[in-house]
Formats: structure tokens, C-alpha cells, sequence
């Protein structure tokens, strides 16, 4: 016997109705009639978002380790000198990467601190240590003329002991800006924005497994709004904007927390700048300025360098004041960039310091 007309229709129709309210919801990716695949298209894509995720983490990996071969020396110094020269590399690869060309001469900038620093605490350990030799050879009664000891004053030994700090914190703070923005530089080179973008999220994956100096501070790779509009205005051509933001970004989201919120530091900044505005002879303090060649400071009026203030109370460690020096500095750069004959000065000074890494 035959299946009756009627329930044939039926079936037909129901089935009809299946697809049709299937078609409807085709923007469903799970729809069993329009996608009758989708478990196993839904399995494949989320293994290539698995795949890309662990493809973003290793090449990440690989640009931390490159900077941290860089700053790997122990010296201090010698370590300052390498940054400089990667920092100046990447501008001579990329002028586009303008603020890395700024970066170069700022931490050759910080470099001349850390020799500064350097000095004070080697004149100090001498003093002392000199004083220490008298005092286990001299006899009582040598010891008893307020004369005979050798000099060690109690202000070169506070000196010495306020240039030790600001030496330690000039050498994490220049280390951990390197290792921060260098591979994000490398990475946007290599890849592009759009992978730049992507990817960036995936870098604090690495969080534990690489050299981070300030991981008290700052967690290592947070992602930070002037990080993508920096580079983004980069990739625009919009290079005085890339400037500015990743400047933001060193200077707010890095050195700030590293550095200038260490009440200890500040006040040893403050104290410099205090000395030095009102001349007072102290023998150690120094101007602050940033000097765009390769030597540590510069005078004249048409001098490529900016100061950070004239003002003795002026506050190295407020943010807006110290990012209002660091945009004249940029501006000042920008100028000399695009003078026709002052631009090879510049550049020739970004040669002699990517080549000074090498020494």
C-alpha cells in the first residue's frame, strides 16, 4: 500500500517550513540546514585563532630576547652605550620611527648622568677609603689631632651616597624603557600594523618568563592606549602625533612609576636643579638638558639642545612639567630634521651613536 497523498503534503510541507525558517537565521552559524558543518568549521577556526595566538607569543619572544642580548652587558655604562646605538639604528633603518632617533640622543643624555654619577661616588669611595687606611695604620696619637686624618668631608659623602641611588635609578629606568619599546618597534617593522594590533594584547603572555627590571612598578606588556595610537599615526605618516604619544607613553606609563614616584629619587632631582638654577657650588650639580649630537651637552644660542628649566623650583618628577620639556625637545628634533643643512648634523650624530655600541 501506498503512503496517502495527504501525509506525503504534510511531510513535504513541514519540511518546507524547516528550511525556510532556517533560511531565515543563516546569520546563525549554528543552523543545522544552512551550516550543516559548522561544528567541525567552528573546531578549525578556533585552532587557527589557537595557532595565531601561539604564532603572536613566539614572535614576541623573539624581539625580548633580541633586547635583552642587548642590555645583557653588567656595566651600567657600557649597556647605556648599546641602547643608544639600537635606538639610533632603528631611525637610520626607518626614518619613520622619529621618536627612536630622539630616544638616542635622550639616553645618551642619561648615560652622561650615569658618568656624572659615577664620578661623585668614585671621589667619595676614595675619600673614605683613604681615611679607613689612616685609621688602621695611624698611631692613637695621630688619631687624637683633629689635623692628621685625611680629608673626608660629611657633604662629598652625602653626595656620594645620593649619586649611588641616582645611578641605580638611571640605569633601571633607561633598561627598562629599551625593553619595553625597542621590540615594539622591531615587531611593527616586521609585521605591520595590522598584525602590530592583533597581537599586541598577547605580549603579556610573556609575563614571568622575561628580563622586566621593573616588575614591581609596572606589569610587563599592559597594553596602553599611546602605544597603538602611536604607531598608528606612524603607519598615517603622522610622525610628530607618533612622537608625542609614544613619548606619553615613556614618560607616563614607564618612567613615571619606575622612576619619578620614588620619593627618594625626586627629591634628589629637585635638589639638583635647586643648586644649579642658583649657582650654588656644590660641585655636583648639573644642568638638565637634553642635547641632540652626540656629546653630552652643548652651549651656544643656536645650540641643538633644549633645557628643562631655568626655575629653581621647577620638578623634574612632575609629569606635565617633564613631558612639556620632552615635546620642546621633540619639536626642537623635528626642526632640525627638516633644516636642509642642520639635518646631517643630526643624522651624522645618530651614525657616531649607532656606532658607539660597538665599543
Amino acid at each position: 500500500m501506498g503512503v496517502p497523498r495527504t501525509t506525503v503534503a504534510v511531510r513535504i510541507d513541514e519540511v518546507d517550513s524547516i528550511e525556510q525558517e532556517c533560511m531565515k537565521k543563516c546569520d546563525n552559524p549554528r543552523c543545522p540546514i544552512c551550516y550543516p558543518n559548522w561544528k567541525d568549521e567552528q573546531a578549525a577556526a578556533r585552532k587557527r585563532a589557537d595557532d595565531d595566538k601561539h604564532d603572536c607569543i613566539n614572535c614576541w619572544r623573539v624581539y625580548q630576547k633580541k633586547a635583552e642580548a642587548i642590555v645583557s652587558v653588567d656595566d651600567p655604562v657600557a649597556r647605556n652605550r648599546r641602547i643608544n646605538a639600537a635606538y639610533a639604528q632603528l631611525w637610520l633603518d626607518d626614518h619613520r620611527f622619529q621618536w627612536a632617533g630622539l630616544a638616542a640622543f635622550a639616553s645618551k643624555q642619561v648615560g652622561c648622568g650615569l658618568l656624572n654619577a659615577a664620578e661623585m661616588i668614585g671621589k667619595s669611595n676614595q675619600e673614605r677609603d683613604a681615611y679607613q687606611r689612616w685609621d688602621k695604620t695611624s698611631s692613637p696619637l695621630e688619631r687624637l689631632s683633629p689635623y692628621a686624618s685625611p680629608r673626608m668631608p660629611v657633604t662629598d659623602q652625602a653626595f656620594g651616597e645620593g649619586a649611588r641611588k641616582v645611578y641605580e635609578m638611571l640605569a633601571k629606568g633607561n633598561t627598562a624603557l629599551f625593553l619595553d619599546v625597542w621590540p615594539l618597534h622591531m615587531f611593527y617593522k616586521e609585521f605591520g600594523l595590522q598584525r602590530f594590533d592583533r597581537c599586541l594584547t598577547e605580549r603579556a603572555q610573556l609575563r614571568g618568563s622575561v628580563t622586566w627590571p621593573i616588575a614591581d612598578q609596572v606589569p610587563f606588556g599592559t597594553v596602553k592606549d599611546e602605544i597603538r595610537r602611536g604607531f598608528s599615526a606612524i603607519d598615517a605618516g603622522e610622525l610628530t602625533e607618533g612622537v608625542a604619544q609614544l613619548a606619553r607613553h615613556e614618560q607616563l606609563n614607564i618612567l613615571q612609576p619606575a622612576m619619578y614616584d620614588d620619593s627618594g629619587f625626586a627629591m634628589l632631582m629637585r635638589a639638583n636643579q635647586f643648586a644649579w638654577a642658583l649657582n650654588i657650588p656644590t660641585g655636583s650639580a648639573r644642568e638638565i638638558q637634553l642635547a641632540l649630537v652626540n656629546q653630552c651637552t652643548v652651549a651656544g644660542a643656536n645650540g641643538k639642545y633644549e633645557i628643562f628649566s631655568r626655575q629653581p623650583l621647577a620638578n623634574l618628577a612632575n609629569a606635565d612639567q617633564r613631558m612639556a620639556f620632552v615635546l620642546r625637545a621633540a619639536q626642537r628634533f623635528d626642526e632640525l630634521l627638516r633644516h636642509p643643512i642642520e639635518q646631517h648634523s643630526v643624522e651624522n650624530s645618530l651614525f657616531l651613536l649607532a656606532r658607539s655600541g660597538a665599543r
